[in-house]
């Protein structure tokens, strides 16, 4: 019995040297990539249609279907559904054609490539769950999420799109024909072009500024008065209207050279009447 202990303590040592070697291995060698993933439904309101290829027919979309890569979905009028993307939540809303390009894992992240046609899509990334590699790519603009919620992207052929976040988190927004990026943070949009988000929001709510020239008067009340025709209010006047000429001793007069504005030039269509015992003979 005392002879076999030193066998039996070597043995030991030589299985934990072994495990201890092969755990070393294992950790050392690389990530191999898992494959395609699938979306999976989890809400369907009203008719929402899928087709697995281009050139397959279309089929309804049902509560628990699964979506592959390279699959279609189109939502009609009212109609919406959200996918589980194993990384995200995806919302689709009406009126949107939108095919999942990319949704596999690669080593610890998973690669998700949404091509939306047109229409409107909202997301939730779940940072820290996994590690996400999100896009959402239109004709125009790549929206791209390391890792947030409230995503908004939106985008029609002649409307163009709008990108936008809603919830905490950052994205980026880079435009596909010039390469322009920006960012967008909580409450922030941009569109195409990748518009700073402060130029998008005074493009949008800022008054413009006209020349005095070639504007009737509510054209200019319109531009320099958060776009609305209606005369200012007595009590707000507090001098000429915005972007308007100035009254000047009873008289109208222009805002570039100073010139009184001749009859039927002020804008209002009034047409000044013949002279006394004038008119055709």
């Amino acid at each position: 019995m005392t002879r076999l202990r030193p066998l039996i303590l070597g043995c030991m040592i030589l299985a934990l040297g072994t495990a201890a070697t092969l755990g070393a291995e294992k950790a050392a060698a690389p990530k191999t990539d898992a494959g395609p993933l699938v979306a999976v439904v989890r809400a369907v309101i009203g008719t929402v249609e899928t087709r697995p290829a281009k050139d397959q027919p279309w089929v309804p979309v049902t509560v628990g279907m699964t979506l592959a890569e390279g699959a279609d979905i189109r939502t009609g009028f009212r109609a919406r559904c959200i996918l589980d993307m194993t990384d995200s939540l995806v919302q689709v809303d009406p009126l949107t054609v939108i095919r999942i390009g990319e949704l596999r894992q690669e080593g610890q992240t998973v690669r998700t490539r949404l091509y939306m046609k047109h229409g409107n899509t909202q997301a939730v990334v779940e940072k820290g769950k996994i590690e996400s590699d999100f896009a959402i790519i239109t004709p125009s603009a790549t929206l791209s999420v390391p890792g947030t919620k409230g995503i908004k992207a939106g985008f029609y052929p002649v409307l163009g799109g709008s990108y936008g976040l809603a919830g905490s988190g950052l994205i980026a927004v880079r435009d596909t024909m010039l390469g322009r990026q920006t960012n967008c943070g909580q409450g922030e949009s941009t569109n195409d072009n990748a518009t700073n988000p402060l130029q998008v929001l005074a493009q949008l709510y800022l008054p413009i500024v006209l020349g005095d020239k070639g504007y009737d008067p509510k054209e200019q009340n319109a531009a320099g008065r958060w776009h609305t025709s209606m005369p200012i209010p007595p009590g707000l006047q507090g001098g000429a209207p915005p972007n308007t000429g100035s009254m000047t001793g009873g008289q109208e007069t222009g805002g570039g050279d100073g010139g009184p504005i001749p009859p039927g030039y002020r804008g209002d269509n009034t047409i000044p009447p013949p002279p006394a015992g004038g008119g055709p003979g």
